[in-house]
């Protein structure tokens, strides 16, 4: 994958208002087509997709390229992020970040793991403190979520900043989310309104199985998620600042 990023690559826009390449294509066929051959008996969905098998018992999903808009831009900050679920639930998680070779993974009941080293969210117990990775308020699809106004979640932004260490976003909200399973950040919060939640279902369970906490901002809605993680210690505080119940 690292091999095509400073190539030429095709732009493909769909009516949903998403851009994708060339790239996503063959990577959706490649992953596609090994899944089918060793598991056929599994379901498959793709993100972007519309025909997909979700009705399996098992099903593999699957965001072959999140971060299509940086790798377009040969900007180094993109993922691919496998899911598997069994009737629903996540059972084993996977998200590699090819330019950094972090491959993050987890199963669930066994622990989330980086490059093989098991991995944990951080112990940081003071907002004041804390490092927070934010995605930015965004109207990216033409169907995402829509609960609060642009105005209202910028100042959300306005409050995190006056009460946090730092605040980071690098737009790719699974590679945020790993990041804070491993500790590299203390939490993640998402304004923006666009995240899908099959590119998030894998880096859910890394959150997950290295002790994080999830708390959804805005209710789930046209397969659109809108979520905050962090540690037991911080969620509470986050959760104050940002009036989430």
């Amino acid at each position: 994958m690292r091999n095509r990023f400073y190539t030429f690559k095709n732009v493909i826009a769909a009516d949903t208002g998403a851009t994708f390449t060339n790239v996503d294509v063959e990577l959706a066929e490649i992953l596609r087509r090994r899944i089918a051959e060793t598991y056929p008996e599994h379901g498959i969905v793709i993100q972007g997709e519309a025909k997909n098998s979700s009705n399996r018992e098992y099903c593999w999903y699957i965001d072959p390229l999140d971060g299509s808009g940086h790798f377009l831009r040969n900007i180094p900050v993109y993922t691919v992020n496998i899911a598997v679920r069994h009737n629903g639930e996540t059972i084993l998680a996977a998200v590699n970040h090819p330019q950094t070779h972090q491959l993050f993974f987890a199963e669930q009941g066994a622990g989330a793991f980086l490059n093989g080293l098991k991995i944990h969210v951080s112990a940081q117990h003071t907002l004041a403190d804390a490092f927070v990775f934010l995605e930015l308020p965004e109207k990216k699809f033409t169907a995402q979520l829509s609960g609060q106004t642009f105005a209202e979640r910028m100042s959300i932004v306005q409050k995190l900043a006056e009460n946090v260490r730092q605040l980071e976003t690098f737009r790719i909200g699974a590679f945020g989310q790993c990041l804070v399973a491993s500790g590299a950040f203390d939490a993640y919060v998402d304004l923006s309104g666009s995240s899908q939640a099959v590119s998030q279902f894998a880096s859910a369970l890394i959150v997950r199985e290295a002790g994080g906490e999830i708390v959804h901002i805005a209710k789930p809605q046209n397969g659109f998620v809108q979520t905050m993680m962090a540690n037991a210690a911080l969620m509470p505080m986050l959760q104050k600042l940002l009036t989430v119940r």
